[in-house]
């Protein structure tokens, strides 16, 4: 699902948004309604280039950077678009209405409802879209915003759209420390190679154990596979990131700790 970007569509007041790119259109093209220039910040938003997406990403907080970072690493995920407008305005001054919901105005216009991603997934062959709001357990508690959030999710509904607030009680510092280690390797511009990752994840696999530090770990399977430390880095900086190398996402992951690997009951 996407909006078009014929700004003569929409109301003469959020044209010259669209005509910015802002909200419409899909992949690299899409630009957020909300950028974090937009949005006063106490340094919690960032702008992340994408890794399945070719375009800076606007994450308005620690919370939808976190939540980006798991969804990019998942092998269904198509597309991610996030602070997706809800251009229907009618549809959601009457949703409104009907519940007695305020509606955002910005001036003496209602201004649209944004939902904090969009993910298009590819399942069993067929595009498919999912819409997830990523709020504070604060936040998701108090009923002003849990009754705005209702106008999302009727909406969303009954166009046939699965809605989920996200869970973000187990979302910490430390798990936002640990998917930008894993995501480093993009960063360092390291290109995939399937053999490569093959070899090293079984040289690791044969080396690992629990209590060892990472860096040893890794410096043993650099010196047997006659690669440079660093490369061997983002080497398993992939592995993870991709799931070649099961981490588990409860526990710590740092070069200079033992590395914690993930049981089939864990997350």
């Amino acid at each position: 699902m996407h909006w078009s970007p014929n700004p003569k569509l929409y109301p003469p007041y959020l044209r010259a948004r669209i005509k910015d790119g802002r909200g419409v259109g899909k992949g690299a093209e899409y630009r957020p309604w909300l950028t974090v220039s937009d949005v006063p910040s106490v340094g919690t938003s960032s702008q992340i280039g994408g890794i399945l997406v070719d375009r800076p990403f606007d994450l308005l907080s620690e919370g939808e950077a976190m939540y980006f970072f798991l969804v990019e690493r998942k092998r269904s995920t198509v597309d991610i678009r996030e602070c997706w407008p809800i251009l229907d305005i009618d549809g959601t001054l009457e949703l409104c209405a009907r519940l007695g919901v305020h509606h955002q105005h910005q001036g003496h216009y209602p201004a649209p409802f944004t939902i904090d991603f969009l993910v298009t997934e590819l399942t069993d062959g067929q595009l498919k879209y999912r819409a997830a709001s990523i709020k504070t357990p604060e936040d998701a508690a108090d009923p002003e915003v849990r009754r705005r959030l209702s106008v999302e999710h009727l909406w969303c509904r009954d166009r046939g759209i699965p809605w989920t607030l996200v869970d973000t009680s187990k979302f910490d510092r430390r798990l936002l420390s640990t998917l930008r280690f894993m995501r480093t390797w993009f960063r360092h511009r390291y290109e995939p190679d399937k053999d490569n990752e093959d070899r090293f994840i079984e040289c690791f696999r044969t080396a690992y154990s629990r209590n060892v530090p990472l860096t040893r770990l890794i410096e043993h399977v650099a010196k047997a596979l006659h690669i440079t430390n660093a490369y061997a880095q983002d080497v398993f900086r992939y592995c993870v990131w991709t799931d070649g190398i099961a981490t588990s996402l409860k526990h710590p992951l740092a070069l200079n700790l033992p590395l914690v690997l993930r049981r089939m009951d864990d997350a």
